[in-house]
């Protein structure tokens, strides 16, 4: 099985012999993947609906991992138990706030688990900001791109996140790090949209819109700042 850029950039972090749960498995390509390369010996696979989750049945039914992939309709953490001693968690797919929320919800249900493998599709900066005030560190995060999109990827560990600073905990304090390829592109699509959202609000005809135009410029300003030091290759530390 070959998977999209985005699940192998996700496969590519989980250690070999973990037991993964894959929260919002929708068609089980990636726990069936862990079990066909013998990265993982059994993986949880739960999603919230009964179409997704015969979708990944189908899937496992089709290369033969039913006895090593358990299918399990639930709401998030809620369908696993501590006696599965899941090691890693995998939330793809979902708005950073609802993210957020699933590990809020489920926050007792994570003891044992060694890493939460994150992919948000949108409020990137929230899911961060909320690791980070409620006890993650931002291990390592990573970039992967399927046709026009780059994906951001986080892995995060219980423990003390290190970075203070907003600006740089929101955008990604191990992607100003550790500098991955795509880094470069993904800030100029990120400038290109941002560009794009300032020049809607100064047409809008509101009065309340300059607070907003400021936050806008400032994160502009910001984000050519740190393009600018990654096309000199200037250390972002």
């Amino acid at each position: 099985m070959k998977l999209t850029p985005r699940l192998q950039a996700m496969a590519e972090l989980i250690p070999p012999g973990s037991i993964v749960a894959d929260i919002g498995t929708d068609h089980a390509y990636l726990p069936v993947y862990l079990v066909l390369n013998k990265i993982s010996r059994w993986v949880v696979a739960v999603d919230l609906n009964q179409a997704p989750l015969q979708q990944a049945k189908e899937t496992v039914v089709a290369f033969n991992c039913l006895q090593e992939v358990d299918l399990r309709l639930g709401n998030g953490l809620h369908a696993i138990k501590e006696a599965d001693k899941i090691d890693i968690v995998v939330i793809a797919g979902l708005g950073g706030k609802s993210i957020a929320a699933i590990l809020r919800d489920g926050r007792h249900l994570l003891k044992g688990v060694q890493q939460l493998i994150l992919q948000p599709m949108s409020e990137e900066g929230d899911l961060r900001l909320f690791l980070a005030r409620n006890g993650f560190a931002l291990a390592h995060e990573t970039l992967a791109r399927e046709g026009r999109r780059i994906y951001e990827i986080i892995l995060a560990k219980a423990g003390q996140e290190q970075e203070t600073d907003l600006f740089r905990l929101s955008f990604g304090p191990r992607l100003l790090e550790q500098k991955p390829p795509l880094l470069s592109v993904f800030l100029e699509e990120k400038i290109r949209k941002l560009k794009i959202i300032y020049h809607c609000l100064q047409r809008a005809k509101k009065d309340d819109v300059s607070l907003k135009l400021q936050e806008v410029e400032r994160e502009i300003y910001c984000l050519e700042e740190v393009l600018t030091d990654v096309a000199a290759g200037t250390d972002l530390d």
